[in-house]
């Protein structure tokens, strides 16, 4: 079957309006990991299967109390709420938020209170913002973070706090809400205290009292429970006939307040419909039964998958083939308006998989098959970018499994606010994006049905590879004519070290497609090896770059040092996140200085985005064998650009620092 066809078949079978109104229904939970209520959504999706005659379903349960240590990831606290409110009693009456009318309004994880107090303006939390102010037995308005201020509460003597947006994130929508929470585990838990969101324009108005001198007095109230609980990881699949125990997993996270329709209910959603139209799909016999296992994944974002991952690492013959991350698919072109973005795996995992989502894409975006009726009905606004944090794929990209990982997703103004709600999900976005989904999961499950396709696909995005490497080779080159000759010569040593990288991990793709597909037609294989060895000779017979020549004894020094990781499993990525952020300060002792910090938190901004794309290739290569200068190549692999060596260099001593790494 061609991928016109097999295109053709899924979209008659996947329904993105079927997709919306579970979207709806999920969104009702208020999905917060390690509650009733996201155990509740879970068995909402369980029962489902069930009705669907699912005999794999499971719901696996963990420990979430606070203190279990799954690698580097703590399991938290289970927190459920059943009700909570805040009330201006002076110098005005007024109800500024309510659980039940906007369940954002009421931190996560904050204690059951009853109390009245005074409210103070501390702006960001900054020590210039704190300084002189009596803070003691009274409640904080800030825009800093709660779960970052819990032991600086408690040293200030404050009593709660009240969380709204900075201006840049309020930007024309005053009235959003942000999810925020407290997050305590059980080392701070007696420290922590309770916490109230409410929205700029409400904070606004509290401000401009207590500029004018007037006493703003408050009235909190929240009725919930902080314990040693469980949470729990839905899963299912669909089993393969020939490889069983080699995996493709599909993956998204329930959890978030209600609503959360986009983040990520529409993940959720969308991943239990193309469960159902695969199967469809087989049971009438459009296509045949897997050869490799299809696995489907519901889980609490990072807390849950990690001991999910260390549950199987234990499982005899387990091997994880890729995973496909479905996190905010929903978007609606216009009431949001960013487009669909396929976040590619990293480098340090190469494979065909980047090339057959980009092919299927291709297909997919003007095909009129895959619009709904009450959907967008106007091509596919899509993009392609580099590798990219954020949720779960990074886990399974990382160790123990180290396999091609993609998200595909959109950025959301509205995401982590009261403002993610059901209208701003469309159904021809859910579709297409179930489509792209389950044409991959389906051309990867099989060993020799769709192998051609694979091969094409790769054809086409190995010769888009090759074309920038070569314009890569002659910008650099030429930028070396005005540098000193020990520069010159070191910077084109580099340059030859990237063309062998790129060399090296295009083979290792090669070598993945026929490790785990049957080829029938060796034709293009052999195509690739041949192109593979003459490229080398065609680039320098062409660029004036000289392999045979040693480079100075220091470089050569520094270039072979390895990196060792002192951490276990897939790192921490909130403690990354910290580094990139400017209010990440150095110890005394640091040997690295505050402009060097501000340089890289600069850099990181710039080549990383939120969510840390850059800094988590780096942290992937580093995997006690790769050199500072196989990092430092395949880095210039990325972004088609030479990485500047010492910012490598920073980078490192910056991990070096914080006890990541030694070397």
């Amino acid at each position: 079957m061609g991928l016109e066809k097999l295109i053709s078949s899924i979209t008659k079978e996947l329904s993105g309006e079927r997709t919306k109104q579970l979207t709806g229904i999920l969104s009702q939970y208020h999905r917060i990991q390690a509650s009733k209520e996201f155990l509740a959504a879970s068995e909402y999706i369980y029962n489902k299967l069930k009705m669907l005659g699912d005999n794999n379903c499971q719901i696996h349960e963990y420990i979430a109390d606070g203190t279990k240590r799954n690698y580097e990831w703590y399991a938290p606290l289970s927190w459920d709420i059943e009700d909570g409110e805040l009330i201006q009693l002076e110098p005005d009456e007024q109800i500024l938020c309510r659980f039940s009318e906007t369940p954002e309004s009421i931190c996560t994880h904050s204690k059951d209170t009853d109390i009245e107090g005074e409210v103070i303006h501390i702006g960001s939390a900054k020590p210039e913002e704190i300084e002189g102010k009596e803070i003691g037995g009274k409640i904080v308005l800030t825009t800093g973070q709660p779960r970052a201020m819990i032991d600086q509460l408690k040293e200030l003597g404050a009593i709660g706090v009240i969380a709204y947006p900075s201006e840049e994130r309020a930007k024309g929508h005053s009235e959003m809400i942000q999810y925020v929470g407290l997050w305590p585990n059980a080392d701070n838990k007696e420290k922590s205290t309770f916490g109230f969101s409410i929205s700029r324009r409400e904070a606004n108005k509290l401000i401009l009292q207590i500029n004018q001198k007037k006493k703003v007095i408050v009235k909190a109230k929240i009725k919930a429970i902080l314990y040693e609980g469980n949470m729990h990881v839905l899963s299912t699949k669909i089993e393969g006939t020939k490889n069983p125990k080699e995996e493709i997993i599909l993956i998204a996270h329930i959890c978030h307040p209600a609503p959360s329709a986009n983040d990520n209910a529409s993940g959720s959603a969308l991943l239990f419909e193309v469960y159902r139209s695969l199967k469809s799909m087989i049971d009438k016999g459009t296509i045949e039964k897997p050869h490799r296992t299809i696995r489907f994944l519901w889980v609490p974002e990072f807390h849950g998958t990690v001991p999910w991952i260390i549950e199987k690492e234990k499982e005899k013959g387990f091997t994880p083939i890729f995973c496909i991350n479905l996190d905010m698919v929903g978007e609606h072109p216009v009431h949001v308006g960013y487009p669909f973005t396929f976040n590619q795996s990293s480098i340090s995992t190469p494979s065909y998989l980047n090339d057959v989502i980009s092919d299927v894409i291709e297909h997919v975006k003007d095909n009129p098959a895959a619009i709904e009726q009450g959907g967008w009905q106007f091509p596919w606004n899509c993009r392609i970018v580099s590798y990219s944090g954020g949720s779960d794929h990074i886990l399974f990209n990382d160790e123990p499994f180290r396999i091609p990982s993609v998200m595909f997703g959109h950025p959301d103004t509205f995401h982590h606010t009261n403002l993610d709600t059901i209208e701003k999900v469309d159904q021809t976005t859910l579709k297409r994006v179930g489509i792209t989904t389950l044409a991959t999961t389906i051309i990867g499950s099989s060993l020799d049905k769709y192998s051609d396709i694979i091969a094409k696909a790769y054809v086409t995005g190995y010769q888009k590879r090759k074309a920038k490497l070569i314009n890569m080779v002659s910008t650099e080159v030429e930028k070396t004519e005005e540098f000193q000759e020990n520069k010159k010569f070191t910077y084109r040593y580099i340059i030859v070290e990237i063309i062998k990288k790129f060399v090296e991990n295009e083979k290792k793709s090669i070598e993945l497609m026929q490790k785990q597909f049957q080829f029938s037609d060796k034709m293009m294989i052999d195509f690739l090896n041949n192109d593979l060895m003459l490229l080398l000779s065609n680039i320098l017979q062409y660029f004036p770059v000289v392999f045979d020549q040693n480079i100075e004894t220091e470089y050569s020094v520094i270039f072979q040092q390895i990196p060792k990781r002192k951490w276990k499993g897939p790192i921490n990525s909130s403690k990354l996140y910290e580094i990139m952020s400017s209010s990440f300060k150095l110890k005394e002792s640091s040997q690295i200085s505050d402009k060097q910090l501000t340089e890289l938190q600069e850099f990181f901004k710039k080549s990383s985005g939120v969510y840390g794309g850059f800094i988590l290739e780096i942290t992937n290569l580093i995997n006690n064998t790769n050199t500072k200068l196989d990092i430092l190549t395949l880095l210039s692999l990325i972004n088609w650009k030479v990485l500047e060596f010492q910012i490598l260099e920073d980078i490192l001593q910056l991990l070096e620092y914080l006890e990541y790494i030694v070397f």
